[in-house]
């Protein structure tokens, strides 16, 4: 037997309680759907919970009926990823898709007898990166499952699936951690992350601790340091209409305007005289702290609602390109 203590039971899943309530009732009456849609945002333990799950439906040892004894092979091979009996398929890389051969490769495996378990179960992260061919060929597994299978899909935009592959599987929805939650994870992650950056961290990811451990280091930092400085050509460009942004790719511009948000809530804090609850000390000494000394803080949250829409854009599928280009007018 392997003893293994760094293992996630339910137990150990934050601020997900009516998820992880009924995932357990599931376990515990044995009634468990053929398949289910985790949906949420990234990095509040989505992935974590399906492979708790997975380990609590293997497991032999479990004391009460649901929690896992972490302790056995089984564990072991579940939480390293080598358990014959799980497939789990996620994009290769960064938005790149998950094609039909995945999905055919996954039919036929899940078409065999498992080889140690009574169970076979998929995992799909980011299930919204599936081509339609791809999403249609699922869909025929999930029509007829084959066997004792279990196909799990992870997503954070859940509007991008077929609707018939929805459909057929019973919705597990996750939300944002409080921030504080979020803090406390990322700096047991990152031991050697002061406060004021697992705190910065946390506010920026929106609650998402996973989002922010992929962020910790030189990357965030260096995005901060790009951003000001193209800040600072908006504080000295009379014509804002001349200025497009310095990036079109979608997913940089939701992250920049996200950090902007930050920045100017900062602002406000800073301005009321709540300098304590600032969370970028820095930006009273910058150029763009100047630029909205000019306006009221009515007005700055007239420029933050704009931003929100602004990202609403990009995510209900607005061209990035037209963001960019008027992106800059936003802050007039």
């Amino acid at each position: 037997r392997l003893v293994t203590t760094h293992m996630i039971t339910f137990k150990d899943i934050k601020e997900q309680d009516n998820a992880i309530k009924y995932l357990s009732a599931c376990i515990g009456s044995g009634r468990i759907p053929v398949s289910f849609l985790f949906s949420g945002p990234e990095g509040v333990g989505r992935a974590l919970t399906a492979k708790a799950l997975i380990m609590s439906l293997f497991c032999q040892g479990k004391t009460d009926g649901v929690t896992p004894c972490l302790s056995c092979v089984v564990c072991h091979k579940i939480d390293s990823g080598v358990h014959p009996d799980v497939i789990w398929i996620k994009p290769h890389e960064k938005n790149s898709n998950i094609k039909i051969e995945e999905i055919r490769s996954l039919r036929d495996a899940l078409n065999l007898k498992p080889y140690e378990s009574s169970w076979s179960v998929c995992v799909i992260e980011d299930a919204h990166m599936m081509t339609v061919s791809a999403s249609n060929a699922l869909l025929k597994i999930m029509e007829e499952p084959p066997g004792n299978s279990l196909i799990i899909l992870i997503t954070s935009k859940k509007e991008l699936l077929l609707p018939t592959v929805v459909s057929r599987c019973s919705e597990v929805r996750f939300n944002s951690l409080s921030i504080k939650t979020a803090k406390d994870i990322i700096m047991d992650k990152k031991p050697d992350l002061d406060e004021r950056a697992a705190y910065f961290l946390a506010y920026f990811s929106q609650g998402a601790p996973g989002k922010a451990l992929e962020l910790a280091g030189s990357e965030v930092s260096k995005r901060r340091d790009l951003l000001m400085e193209f800040m600072k050509n908006i504080a000295r460009e009379k014509e804002l209409s001349c200025l497009t942004w310095y990036t079109e790719d979608g997913d940089d511009l939701i992250d920049d305007i996200e950090l902007v948000i930050m920045f100017l809530r900062d602002i406000i804090m800073a301005r009321e005289g709540l300098g304590d609850r600032v969370l970028d000390k820095e930006i009273v000494n910058t150029e763009m702290y100047d630029f909205f000394g000019k306006y009221t803080i009515g007005h700055i949250y007239t420029v933050v609602e704009r931003l929100i829409n602004m990202k609403n854009s990009i995510l209900g599928n607005v061209n990035p390109k037209l963001v960019a280009q008027v992106l800059p007018m936003q802050f007039k």
